[in-house]
């Protein structure tokens, strides 16, 4: 494996460490700092509005100067946000709050560009393992994102959630000097061919393979979202302490990250087909444990299997990308794949709070296995499609 798709590993680690510390704590600040419950997940959809507008200007920003320039460009952003989350839990104002969340978001959109300058940085051949390589550093957000943001509550007595958030900004400025230093390829410019075609979106999506990818992707993404977002809601609701909530979200994000040592493995052996059939079937699982009852195995197997859902998925679409898109058309593909796939997030995120203590958590499952099963019809309708 090239030595630059194992610093893309650290750097990601890093950012993704960053994020499961906001991940872990948002929703439950969130409530702290509102007059109505309903609204404790502003914040996360404020960091999902962060991630959607980063995701087309950044892919061309990366196209156009380097992935460098973008991934540093990011990370300053990150910096900003956790500057104005501190400031927003000092002085108990969740627009402040909800505003430094936002640029977190803008942080954590450019990281997952990660996953597309590993493609750039190995061979053809090694094209899924690296992806899965880079992903595997999201194994220290499970590990370290949640424990440390337990651990530096007792930093500021009479502001808890102030210590996640300067243990934030510290991991920050470490990335930054990482990302100084990061051997990455120089891309090559792209020059203009007039005999190029010049593609729009409707033509690009048209393709059957990248519908595909948009509806797996980007509507399984909201629901493993709208999953989480509220698990923390249901555990609170059934007096857990925030120590197992934590933990619950620990096992998550493991989920998401520690399969990417095999993930890209299997990918290659088996194919993308077969690895996106068993990530539907994981979404639909998820929110069937759920629905059998509230005990902790619940929340935690629940938690396992959509973060494993995630991984599967995430990891054989971006492997399937580069199959419906030429070089010139790679950040405009790359872009608004990320796009659709945030805004989808950012929807299961606001829907998760207002359904929550609207619907219900039971029949919020219930909605979580039909839009599953529709997921699973487009799959069956367009598989004939994808490379084996």
């Amino acid at each position: 494996m090239p030595k630059n798709v194992w610093w893309l590993t650290i750097a990601l680690a890093l950012f993704t460490t960053g994020n499961a510390i906001v991940l872990s704590t948002a929703v439950v600040i969130g409530e702290a700092l509102s007059s109505d419950p309903s609204y404790s997940t502003i914040p996360l959809v404020s960091q999902y509005i962060g991630l959607i507008m980063a995701t087309i200007p950044i892919a061309y920003l990366m196209q156009k100067y380097s992935r460098r320039f973008g991934f540093i460009l990011g990370n300053i952003a990150g910096m900003i946000g956790a500057i104005l989350s501190i400031i927003g839990i000092v002085y108990h104002n969740l627009i402040i709050f909800s505003i430094g969340l936002f640029f977190t978001g803008v942080a954590i959109g450019t990281a997952h560009q990660f996953r597309f300058a590993a493609l750039e940085e190995a061979p053809k051949f090694l094209h899924a393992k690296a992806v899965g390589l880079v992903m595997s550093g999201g194994i220290a957000a499970a590990l370290i994102g949640p424990t440390l943001a337990v651990a530096t509550q007792r930093f500021f007595a009479d502001y808890p959630f102030a210590g996640p958030f300067s243990a934030l900004a510290a991991i920050y400025l470490i990335a930054f000097a990482l990302l100084l230093n990061i051997p990455l390829k120089k891309a090559p410019q792209q020059q203009q061919n007039s005999t190029e075609q010049k593609r729009s979106y409707q033509q690009l999506y048209s393709q059957p393979i990248l519908k595909l990818i948009a509806v797996v992707s980007a509507v399984g993404y909201a629901l493993v979202v709208f999953m989480f977002a509220s698990i923390p809601l249901s555990m609170k609701q059934h007096n857990f302490p925030f120590a197992l909530i934590a933990i619950v979200f620990q096992c998550h994000v493991l989920a998401m990250f520690a399969p990417s040592f095999f993930t890209g493995h299997l990918v290659q052996k088996i194919g993308a087909k077969k690895i996106i059939f068993v990530g539907i079937l994981l979404l639909i699982l998820s929110a069937t444990m759920n629905l059998l009852g509230t005990h902790f195995y619940n929340y935690l197997l629940s938690g396992i299997f959509v973060g494993l859902a995630w991984n599967l998925i995430l990891i054989s679409t971006t492997n399937l990308l580069p199959h419906s898109y030429q070089p010139h058309e790679r950040a405009k593909v790359q872009g608004m794949t990320d796009f659709l796939i945030y805004s989808f997030g950012a929807i299961g995120s606001l829907g998760a709070g207002v359904l929550f203590f609207s619907l219900g958590w039971q029949l919020m499952n219930i909605v979580t296995v039909i839009a599953a099963l529709m997921i699973f019809v487009t799959y069956l309708s367009l598989k004939k499609y994808l490379p084996h």
